[in-house]
């Protein structure tokens, strides 16, 4: 348990996720994950599941691996759709993939 001073000291992180605001205490520690822990972070990041590895790494740990692992497929099959309509010559209007990738995110 932290002394009430020492908590304190932790810096406190603002974010918002989901619409809703949070306020953590964040403490950094090190840690060695398996490299598919890590693909699947960088995976989480790059479809804007996650903000940052750390945060993937967050997200795993408080939903569980298998929902998080069964997000990033959702998301793959998304992008894997929006790159088989451009490459056939479907052409979206400006903003109209945003509000495409926006309505799967809501899902």
């Amino acid at each position: 348990m932290l002394d009430i001073r020492e908590e304190f000291l932790l810096p406190k992180i603002p974010f918002i996720y989901h619409g809703i605001l949070h306020v953590t205490v964040s403490v950094t520690i090190s840690v060695k994950v398996r490299k598919d822990i890590v693909d699947l972070a960088d995976k989480m990041v790059r479809y804007g599941i996650a903000r940052s590895r750390s945060h993937a790494i967050n997200i795993m740990i408080e939903r569980g691996i298998e929902r998080a692992k069964e997000e990033v497929e959702r998301w793959e099959r998304i992008y894997r759709s929006v790159k088989r309509l451009r490459k056939e010559g479907y052409r979206m209007r400006r903003g109209d993939l945003w509000r495409l990738l926006q309505e799967g995110r809501s899902r």
